[in-house]
């Protein structure tokens, strides 16, 4: 529906299109004939012209020129015809040659409105009415003789290929008859009830079909191509979604009267940070969980953007992505190192209160510097604070939540399952994702959202069979 709908499509196929394509082949053909005469008329002489040896160059480089012109025009010319042959007998010779109102529509509602002028003079308002309806009924009469020529083009293109394919299908059938073999096919999904068509256009070629089903095909194998191993290895950890429910806690007391609205990709980077700080955990697999959250980050930020119609979460999604920036790349939370905090044999209880006290000596104090009453909306706060305040509600959460503090290796395989579960519940919403891309309205960027849906298909199909699964939920 999406290529079927496109502006530049729909134009391809029509009929002052398929006629331009029969002019190309006959301005080639008629080069190649001038080029063939010039050839027999002079031939091995270089001094009959003015430019004397280039005029072989100018020649070579303007068929060349030409062919290549000509090449899409010339297809789009054929296969329109050749379409058209099979439905000759479906209108009459009238109904062939009628005008359909898309064609004209938009010179007649000029012609029948008012002037764009202010004339204040009565006559001369209506001397260039006059003039103007006079204008557009030329214009009118023009437009409509080029696509009733364009018509009468592609009827006795049609024409020439019907009389083609009967002589082709008589050979075709005596072949058989000689063989004694019988012909059989597979069903097709049939995919013309999804076509846009104009008024009074017959279809679209099966062949043309097929392409754009092949094309959609080969988008979603290069998804599944590109699939997000890391991410699905992570997601096998998930078996519910308690993690949703386990990260922040209504126990811990609020730094301000308001509260941020949480997003999916912040609490996920700040489990993240939390989890890589950990003592006595190998930086292998820190790096591991790192990658799998880079993943995951990737479809929670389209997801986030694509329900988040109005960007009333942007501050929140930036916040998310500026923090993993420095988690990603150099091991930081608001430029405390993350691996070096776990040095001086700290425990994984004093790790967390560190953690927890700097965010909320971060929010207190920009609380107590900044007086200016539209920060009591948190959503006017910088990312660097809504950053810290999420850090404070979610360690203190797992401090409340943790009365005899797991070993370090279990906290970390505690916290990736909570990571794993918020990232399970986040990417439930993906079907939904996909069925916007392919629903989008602008008509320019209807075509490459599909293909983005294609696309994103392919890469989350084992994403969506995990989901999918009873355990998941």
């Amino acid at each position: 529906m999406a290529v079927t709908g496109c502006p530049q499509f729909v134009m391809s196929r029509s009929v002052t299109c398929t006629a331009s394509g029969l002019m190309c082949v006959l301005i080639a053909l008629t080069l190649a004939e001038a080029h063939i005469r010039i050839l027999i008329t002079y031939p091995g002489d270089d001094t009959s012209s003015a430019y004397k040896w280039s005029i072989k160059w100018i020649l070579y480089v303007q068929s060349i020129g030409v062919a290549l012109g000509t090449i899409v025009p010339a297809f789009r010319w054929f296969t329109a015809a050749r379409f058209k042959c099979s439905a000759l007998r479906r209108k009459s010779f009238k109904n062939e040659f009628k005008i359909e109102t898309y064609w004209i529509q938009r010179l007649v509602d000029w012609k029948e409105s008012s002037l764009p002028l202010q004339v204040r003079h009565r006559k001369w308002k209506k001397f260039l009415h006059a003039i103007r309806r006079l204008l557009l009924n030329y214009c009118l009469g023009v437009q409509i003789l080029l696509v009733w020529a364009s018509k009468l083009v592609l009827l006795i293109s049609a024409s020439f290929f019907h009389h083609i394919k009967k002589l082709k299908i008589f050979v075709i059938r005596a072949s058989d008859e000689t063989s004694g073999t019988e012909s059989g096919g597979n069903a097709q999904l049939d995919l013309t009830r999804y076509v846009l068509l104009l008024p009074g256009e017959p279809g679209i070629p099966k062949e043309t079909l097929k392409n754009i089903w092949n094309e959609v095909d080969k988008v979603t194998e290069k998804g599944k191509r590109q699939k997000l191993i890391n991410l699905i290895e992570l997601l096998h950890k998930s078996n519910n979604f308690n993690g949703v429910r386990e990260f922040e806690s209504n126990r811990v007391p609020s730094l301000h009267s308001q509260e941020p609205p949480n997003s999916w990709s912040l609490p996920v980077v700040t489990l993240t940070c939390i989890a890589i700080a950990l003592p006595n955990i190998s930086n292998d697999n820190a790096n591991q969980l790192v990658r799998c959250v880079g993943e995951g980050l990737t479809l929670l930020n389209l997801i986030e953007k694509s329900l988040d119609e109005n960007g009333a979460l942007a501050i929140i999604r930036n916040a998310a992505d500026i923090v993993w920036v420095g988690v990603d790349l150099y091991c930081k939370w608001q430029d405390k190192d993350l691996r070096k905090i776990s040095l001086h044999g700290r425990t994984s209880k004093e790790i967390l209160e560190e953690l927890s006290h700097e965010a909320e000596r971060t929010v207190m104090q920009f609380l107590k510097e900044v007086k200016d009453f539209l920060m009591d909306n948190p959503l006017n706060w910088p990312v660097k604070i809504i950053a810290a305040n999420s850090m404070y509600r979610i360690t203190q959460t797992i401090l409340l939540a943790s009365g005899n503090m797991e070993t370090d290796e279990g906290l970390f395989d505690h916290l990736s399952i909570m990571i794993a579960d918020i990232l399970a519940a986040s990417l439930t919403n993906l079907p939904h994702v996909i069925t916007i891309k392919c629903h989008h309205n602008s008509q320019k960027q209807r075509q490459n959202s599909v293909r983005q849906a294609a696309l994103l298909l392919g890469e989350t199909e084992e994403i969506l069979q995990i989901l999918q699964q009873p355990d998941a939920g």
